[in-house]
């Protein structure tokens, strides 16, 4: 299970994962080019033989014909462009009333999301796929955090994620900051579906376990 320490960490992972996109872009343009170069040889054959008078034998009579649809293309570069942009959106102000809480507090879900999947996510019946630990970390800095965090996840088909944002005993007043930045942040991106206090052997109060919906490939 993969664990970002620091935004460095995070930013490394990033960045690989950034790297290997392009040399995927990178082999498929190699792998056109060298498409073109043989239907371009090949064309050039079929022009040799029919100036040497040189006739293909026709046995199409003989064969069946099966169409193929042509595989739907996977944006995967696009869906990053597009995390990116939202990364940029995270606002500390901006509090939705798109989610449903509970009565003490310790679960939220969208309006469409059943009631019974927050409770799930509480009582663990979900791995936990990935986490981060927000320790040490200024607002801003915890921001950024968290959408390169979610925008990881997406890309790697990760659902369920916990955030560490501790409970804030070093904090002035001893309230959590990070605890309230992080429900706000979680409210405001479209993939969260839910998202619950940790229970108590998995960071209580520290900590929110998160439900993403399932990634879409088109």
């Amino acid at each position: 299970m993969p664990t970002y320490k620091s935004l460095a960490d995070l930013k490394r992972y990033s960045k690989d994962l950034k790297a290997r996109v392009k040399a995927e872009e990178a082999a498929r343009a190699e792998q056109a080019a060298k498409d073109a170069r043989t239907k371009e040889g090949a064309a050039y054959f079929k022009h040799a033989m029919a100036e040497l008078g040189v006739e293909r034998f026709d046995d199409t009579s003989r064969r069946v014909s099966h169409s193929k649809a042509p595989a739907a293309p996977k944006p995967r570069q696009r869906e990053i462009e597009k995390q990116e942009i939202l990364e940029d959106s995270l606002s500390e102000a901006y509090d939705p009333v798109n989610f449903l809480e509970s009565e003490d507090g310790m679960l939220f879900r969208r309006p469409n999301v059943s009631p019974d999947i927050p409770r799930k996510l509480f009582r663990g019946e979900w791995t936990v796929q990935a986490h981060i630990d927000l320790h040490g970390l200024f607002v801003e800095e915890a921001r950024e955090a968290v959408a390169g965090f979610l925008r990881e996840a997406r890309i790697r088909g990760f659902r369920c994620l916990r955030i560490v944002h501790g409970k804030g005993h070093g904090s002035v007043g001893g309230q959590s900051i990070l605890k309230e930045m992080v429900r706000r942040w979680l409210k405001q991106r479209d993939e969260v579906m839910a998202f619950v206090q940790a229970p108590p052997n998995d960071g209580d109060s520290g900590a929110v376990i998160v439900l993403l919906k399932p990634f879409q490939r088109s």
